[in-house]
């Protein structure tokens, strides 16, 4: 496994995904990007961040993680910027 795919594994698994996508360096940085914006939402409480992964939100008609497993990692970034008024 290479080092990008095993950070994507460590933020996933951190969400509470139990399957997880291969990623390149840039979906990677998008998925880090969304980690950082969490942690700046939430004051870094992980329960927190993965009771928003997992809460259903009206943006995505589901759940950011399903969003994210299916690959529309700029769909779940792009809400978590504008939940910190970026």
């Amino acid at each position: 496994m290479t080092l990008w795919n095993e950070i994507a594994r460590k933020l996933f698994q951190r969400w509470g995904a139990s399957a997880y996508p291969a990623m390149d360096r840039d979906q990677v940085g998008k998925l880090l990007a969304i980690s950082i914006g969490l942690g700046a939402l939430f004051n870094e409480d992980a329960e927190a961040e993965r009771n928003w992964m997992h809460a259903p939100h009206q943006v995505f008609r589901g759940r950011p993680l399903t969003k994210l497993l299916a690959g529309h990692i700029d769909q779940v970034l792009d809400q978590v910027n504008k939940e910190r008024n970026l």
